[in-house]
């Protein structure tokens, strides 16, 4: 069954089990690079991937994430950027802060994990977790 040619308006409306339902049922294997719907399912499957992973390690939501400012902040925006594919501005705009911001934060990251090995750990585990 061929998704592409049935989402009209480049939109699919339902919750979070949908989406991921329509995701792993129809996009499988999925590589059109021209198709800007099927680049927008890959993305909010891999934020919530990286969400669900973050809460699942560090017990930390979103909204706490929001909240404070530090190494598991840079972290998320590190592991958005990498492995969800969010541009400087989505990650900004889910965390409530500019994207200048953004890109600041993950330079820091990478000089904090040059120096710190709980960090490295941590993020390592972070980055496997979210890409099972």
């Amino acid at each position: 069954m061929e998704i592409k040619g049935k989402i009209i308006g480049q939109s699919l409306l339902g919750g979070e089990e949908f989406i991921h339902w329509v995701g792993s049922t129809f996009l499988k294997g999925e590589q059109d690079r021209e198709s800007p719907s099927v680049r927008e399912i890959r993305k909010y499957r891999a934020k919530e991937t990286v969400l669900g992973a973050i809460k699942e390690i560090t017990g930390k939501s979103i909204e706490a994430i929001k909240e404070e400012k530090g190494a598991i902040r840079q972290v998320v925006m590190e592991l958005l950027y990498r492995v969800g594919g969010l541009k400087g501005r989505e990650i900004g705009r889910l965390l409530g802060i500019g994207y200048t911001s953004v890109s600041q934060e993950r330079r820091r990251l990478k000089e904090r994990l040059r120096n710190d090995r709980n960090l490295q750990a941590l993020f390592t585990r972070l980055n496997a977790k979210c890409n099972e």
